[in-house]
């Protein structure tokens, strides 16, 4: 089952480029079902981290914090909860759980959904809390705080910027949860050097393609990826795929 995992890091990398988000979504359906979702969730975490944190580090001057703190302070809260389930929690559950969350995350997505109440310390929080329970889990942290911008109708420029402060502000503290669980074994770093070349491949290409299709067009395509990925990852094809 490693070449699917391959493939799907591929496609994920395609969505980082092409979109700035949904590589999570993308990998850990197939991923879970190909290497068990304790492995699926560290190494994403190394692999996305290297490719789209990194750079980021040279652009930390122009980082802006407003409005990012209540929300990387739930993420950061909440990631150890999100990271005991999964070292203790069942693979199979937890692997319903991520095709739930990326389905319901597909629906969310193509319907438009908008929420004009106020922006409150409480909703940021708990958008946070959510986002670092789902992050810890399953890698899909991006996701919750992606549907809660465009349902506020962010602008794109301002919520891709955004998405990668995150990334930096709660890499360290997924990171360290990840550790504490016994994520981060030899086994998971080695599966993310494997998984690395095809993520930067699919990155490189999808930004290089990311000019030459409309945003309808784009975003058909990133949610086709996704709701392929959930649909495959699914634990209810596992006798038919022989996983």
């Amino acid at each position: 089952m490693v070449p699917a995992a391959l493939f799907t890091a591929f496609l994920a990398g395609l969505a980082r480029g092409f979109s700035g988000f949904g590589s999570g979504l993308i990998y850990m359906p197939i991923a879970s079902a190909a290497l068990g979702p304790r492995v699926a969730v560290a190494s994403l975490l190394i692999f996305d981290f290297i490719v789209a944190g990194l750079p980021m580090l040279r652009r930390v001057r122009d980082i802006e914090l407003k409005g990012m703190l209540p929300v990387a302070a739930g993420i950061s809260l909440f990631t150890p909860v999100g990271g005991w389930i999964a070292a203790h929690g069942d693979p199979t559950v937890i692997r319903w759980c991520i095709s739930a969350i990326v389905f319901l995350a597909i629906l969310l997505l193509t319907t438009g959904v908008k929420w004009h109440g106020r922006e409150t310390l409480p909703v940021t929080l708990a958008v946070g809390a959510l986002s670092g329970t789902f992050g810890g889990m399953a890698a899909l942290s991006g996701i919750v705080v992606v549907i809660y911008w465009l349902a506020r109708d962010l602008d794109p420029a301002i919520l891709r910027r955004n998405m990668f402060t995150l990334l930096l502000l709660t890499a360290v503290v997924q990171a360290v949860t990840f550790a504490l669980n016994g994520l981060l074994t030899e086994q998971v770093f080695a599966i993310s050097a494997l998984m690395l070349l095809p993520y930067v491949a699919g990155t490189f290409i999808g930004s290089m393609v990311f000019p030459l299709a409309s945003p309808r067009t784009f975003r058909k395509i990133v949610y086709g990826m996704i709701l392929c990925s959930g649909i495959v990852g699914l634990p209810l094809f596992d006798p038919w795929l022989g996983r």
